[in-house]
């Protein structure tokens, strides 16, 4: 890489961030009070260019617009909760002890203080919840070496500081069977006193959970290993640690949710590939029963769930490209719509706060919409506060339009997905296809000043690229059956559907068919080379935390229970599609140039993946480049990091595709 083109990067970074540096940014984790005149939620504030952000609690008041940090401190924050009454909030924090975040507690307007409730043993606080007495707190607390899921970046917990009498040179030892340290557990801590009592069963994990009632609702394996998420059960589980399930899933479920009595419980259920990334059906259960019903949502796939009031459910959810909200009032069985449109959310997935009286408040964001809080109600949205700055502003004139498009695969089938197209230069224009992660996810228009793919895509799309973001099948958005079509088949027919979006791209004159680059991560990134093995057509090709090998991904990842999911077949079976669905084995097809990278952390796509496909390629005389970032984990989340793979990207590509200078 040039050091041009890194200068060019940054400074695109730098004209982008630099306006909101130690400025409120962005919000997520919201929480109304009880008297639904405030909110609590987690800020964004970015010091400078070289790390983390800050995140912070922050609290919005919904009459005045004024928004306020109630206590000081350092450390990263999250996860606020108003107390019942609405006189506390509690929330976690890792102040006192980087990167384990811990219980807290804040008394009120009249304490400037923060109370911490310190859990035992290197426990790393993961999730927090009011019990209905208004003392107690549920808390959802990792061991030292718990596993991280995908969408936390890959890599493990803090592990306990190794004893002084143990050398450097000591080697890190792994037994097989069961495991005996990483485990997921649920505690209830005494906001008063501190007391912290462990309600979990011996043998059982826990990875989502909620109070319901005098009981609590859990999503739990037998097993603490990532990959077993996709086993999980629902079981209703008493104060003391006694736990019955409730439902064995055909799919994968998250989300859980209970009303206040714990009359009325619900869940998500959907085929998922990746932990905290399920859109699906949603299943509600009388406490009394154990078989669930289905409710009608409207057509779409839920993403988030809680309840309003005994009777009311509400639904975050995604509906083809678009954030749907509304109430499932369930004793009446119908259906308001609060939000319906292209705009979504700050998160992986459209997730809303609740009012009291009705509707929900939400960061509305969208590709030209800076991040805003906003109250949608029965179809009425009305903007409260802005956290635009001059920097995302200047975004705002200086990305093209997202537009929507849709195509129809070889077999017939349906597809769609968007394109945006450069503000300068003539049709057709050089393209990236940039493909989404997965497989179970989809591209929606969100905001492109945030971390993350879509910032890269506007960095290309500012030097003159258009940019097809194609929802193939095994997407969300379009229900069960539309998901499911990668089963057996993963890596195949979904070749089809983006090869013709791209058909589609060339005949409307949008994309140039002698310039297209492919591009994406993780299961972006092992399509990507997935079609560098079965097409000429890409001159340049980019896999970020790609898989390639499906046998040693099997047996050398944290999640080997996916890849038989998606492909059918043991790995212990000769060939088959551990190996028909392998890039590394037809590297000696691909004549396209490209660049892996990966994180060095990387648990669940390891770095061997990207390792093993660059040596493959460079052994068939392909150029390949290979860039491991030592931080990383599942993708790039620190900011220099993220610099330095948009500048690296745009470099490699813009070596084989002609677009202007990037220097």
């Amino acid at each position: 890489m040039t050091r041009s083109s890194h200068a060019h990067a940054t400074r695109f970074y730098r004209r982008l961030l630099s306006p909101g540096l130690h400025h409120l940014s962005d919000a997520v984790e919201l929480d109304v009070s009880p008297d639904g005149k405030k909110v609590a939620f987690t800020g964004t504030i970015l010091r400078n260019l070289a790390g983390k952000e800050n995140k912070w609690i922050h609290v919005l008041d919904l009459a005045s617009g004024e928004v306020v940090r109630p206590w000081g401190g350092s450390g990263r924050e999250g996860m606020a909760r108003w107390s019942p009454r609405g006189k506390s909030i509690a929330f976690l924090s890792d102040r006192g002890s980087p990167g384990r975040p811990q219980p807290y507690v804040w008394r009120g307007v009249h304490d400037p203080e923060v109370e911490l409730l310190r859990l035992p043993g290197g426990l790393s606080a993961e999730y927090l919840e009011w019990c209905r007495d208004g003392v107690t707190l549920l808390v959802l607390a990792a061991e030292p070496g718990a596993d991280k899921g995908v969408m936390s970046g890959s890599g493990g917990t803090p592990s306990q500081r190794r004893a002084p009498s143990v050398a450097e040179w000591a080697p890190e030892v792994r037994y097989g069977g069961t495991r005996l340290h990483g485990w997921r557990r649920l505690y209830l801590v005494n906001a008063n006193r501190g007391d912290v009592t462990c309600c979990t069963p011996e043998g059982t994990n826990v990875w989502e959970a909620r109070v319901a009632g005098d009981s609590l609702l859990t999503i739990a394996s037998s097993s603490p290993d990532e990959g077993h998420w996709i086993r999980s059960r629902l079981e209703l589980c008493s104060f003391n640690g006694i736990a019955r399930t409730v439902y064995e899933p055909q799919g994968q479920i998250a989300w859980p949710a209970a009303n206040r009595d714990g009359t009325r419980f619900a869940v998500v259920e959907g085929l998922s590939s990746d932990r905290g990334l399920v859109a699906g059906n949603v299943l509600v259960f009388d406490s009394v029963q154990s078989k669930p019903q289905q409710i009608d949502t409207c057509n779409v796939d839920a993403t988030w769930l809680t309840f309003r009031d005994p009777d009311t459910l509400c639904v975050c959810g995604v509906r083809g490209i678009e954030t749907v909200l509304l109430d499932a009032d369930l004793a009446r069985d119908s259906r308001r719509v609060h939000f319906e449109g292209l705009a979504t959310t700050p998160n992986d997935y459209p997730i809303a706060a609740p009012t009291p009286a009705g509707g929900f408040i939400f960061v509305r964001e969208g590709w030209r919409l800076p991040p805003a809080f906003a109250r949608a109600d029965d179809g009425a949205l009305t903007l409260l506060h802005s956290l635009s700055n001059a920097g995302s502003e200047w975004l705002t004139e200086h990305v093209g339009p997202i537009v929507s498009t849709s195509w129809t695969a070889p077999d017939g089938l349906p597809i769609s997905g968007m394109v945006i197209e450069p503000l300068a230069g003539s049709r057709p224009h050089p393209t990236v296809v940039l493909i989404h992660g997965g497989p179970a996810y989809l591209w929606q228009p969100g905001w492109p000043g945030r971390s993350g793919y879509l910032r890269i895509a506007a960095y290309l799309q500012s030097l003159g690229f258009a940019v097809f973001l194609p929802n193939p099948r095994g997407s969300s958005g379009r229900g069960q059956q539309f998901l499911s079509l990668e089963l057996g088949d993963y890596g195949g027919d979904e070749v089809s559907d983006i090869l013709s979006g791209v058909d589609r791209l060339v005949e409307t004159g949008i994309a140039d068919a002698d310039a297209l680059a492919v591009m994406g991560g993780s299961h972006g990134g092992y399509m990507t080379c997935v079609l560098t093995t079965r097409t000429t057509r890409f001159r340049v090709a980019v896999a970020i935390s790609p898989v390639t090998d499906w046998y040693s991904q099997h047996f050398g990842s944290n999640i080997p229970e996916i890849d038989v999911m998606y492909l059918c077949t043991d790995p212990r079976e000769p060939g088959g599609k551990h190996y028909e669905r392998s890039p590394v084995f037809f590297a000696h097809k691909s004549r396209t140039p490209t660049l892996l990278t990966a994180g060095a952390q990387d648990k669940c796509t390891p770095p061997g993946q990207a390792v093993e496909y660059h040596q493959a390629l460079a052994a068939n005389h392909v150029e390949t480049q290979l860039a491991l970032y030592p931080l990383e984990g599942h993708g790039v989340r620190f900011l220099p990091a993220e610099i330095d793979l948009a500048a690296r990207s745009a470099d490699f590509i813009t070596r084989h595709i002609s677009v202007g200078s990037v220097g």
